[in-house]
């Protein structure tokens, strides 16, 4: 609608008559090179990966014929193109899918599909016009039901006389909220995070230096307002120290697996993945730039084999978890694999 809106003032500007929905159906140009994109999100936030996007001709002012499809990918967006000029209706129908975004713990419930801006009437759908050769971007589809949505606002903080560089937040929490990206471009370090849904966040902040990443974290909640002087404090991140500890005989070369730290307070996007560790020939390793609470994953284990503990300085630790605060160097951990036939 802001996209329609805009370009139509754009023509009006340069002295062009805005083309009307019949306009449009007697001049569709033969050439397909324009497009609609957006984002598909739950009524909760949560991005939308995998839904099924197909667009409509329209007809006598309702939905008709499929020009064209897409699936969303993780972060719910979406893009059709080879699309020609004319007016078109989005249509979205979610599917279960496990990743960023949180699907996998969402309620069972048959698949209906949702209409641009967030409807499942057909006819309260709202056209999009699409212009020869343009891409037509925003139009982001809210699944039913509609949600109320809040905005996260507040500052990230670094250390005097450092100059940081592409300082992103990544936020979600463990209580299926929505996840996602926000690119602070404030000079400042300011930020406001639109679109949130009620629950638990925690927001990862993370920017480049001269002498290597800072990172910082912090948590909210986000009840019946939105949530406003967050603040996060940058700093350099920790490390685990530890070493690899295979019971029983015949077990794998540690030097063939990797580990890798599992964020345990949100979903970290593809774009930001924690880096793997590969033990030494007597098992040691060492896993960097960490903040947060983690467990470790030992990856390339012969079938048959597991993590069966992790301890620190000889204490069971509940969960596998290891808690990671800045700059600390979390030493003494012991990750013991066994095959499934160890007593």
């Amino acid at each position: 609608m802001v996209v329609r809106a805009l370009i139509a003032a754009l023509l009006v500007a340069i002295g062009v008559d805005y083309p009307t929905r019949d306009a449009f159906a007697q001049t569709r140009a033969a050439r397909k090179g324009a497009s609609i994109a957006g984002r598909v999100i739950h009524a909760d936030g949560g991005a939308a990966e995998g839904a099924r996007v197909a667009v409509y001709a329209v007809r006598e002012g309702a939905p008709a014929a499929v020009v064209g499809t897409a699936v969303s990918s993780y972060d719910g967006r979406y893009e059709v193109t080879g699309l020609p000029t004319g007016w078109f209706v989005v249509g979205v129908t979610p599917q279960r899918i496990r990743g960023f975004g949180g699907d996998a713990r969402r309620l069972n419930a048959a698949p209906v599909e949702t209409l641009y801006p967030g409807t499942t009437d057909r006819m309260k759908a709202q056209p999009v016009a699409v212009f020869d050769g343009l891409p037509t971007e925003g139009i982001d589809v809210w699944l039913e039901p509609a949600a109320q949505r809040y905005s996260i606002s507040g500052r990230v903080f670094w250390p005097d006389g450092v100059a940081v560089e592409n300082l992103v937040i990544e936020y979600g929490g463990p209580d299926n909220v929505r996840h996602g990206i926000w690119y602070v471009s404030d000079p400042g370090g300011v930020f406001t995070v639109e679109g949130a849904s009620r629950g638990t966040y925690v927001l990862l902040a993370r920017a480049d230096t001269s002498n290597g990443p800072l990172l910082g974290i912090a948590a909210t909640d986000v009840s019946n307002d939105s949530v406003q002087d967050v603040r996060v404090a940058l700093r350099q991140p920790g490390t685990i120290e530890g070493r690899l500890v295979i019971e029983g005989a015949a077990g794998p070369d540690p030097a063939t697996l990797r580990l890798s730290p599992t964020q345990m307070l949100l979903t970290l996007s593809p774009l930001y993945p924690v880096a793997e560790a590969t033990p030494d020939g007597s098992g040691r390793f060492t896993m960097t730039q960490l903040l947060g609470e983690f467990t470790i994953t030992v990856h390339g284990l012969p079938p048959g084999w597991r993590v069966r503990r992790v301890t620190r300085a000889g204490a069971l630790l509940t969960d596998n978890h290891v808690t990671v605060l800045p700059g600390e160097r979390v030493t003494g951990i012991e990750v013991v694999i066994a095959s499934s036939a160890t007593p």
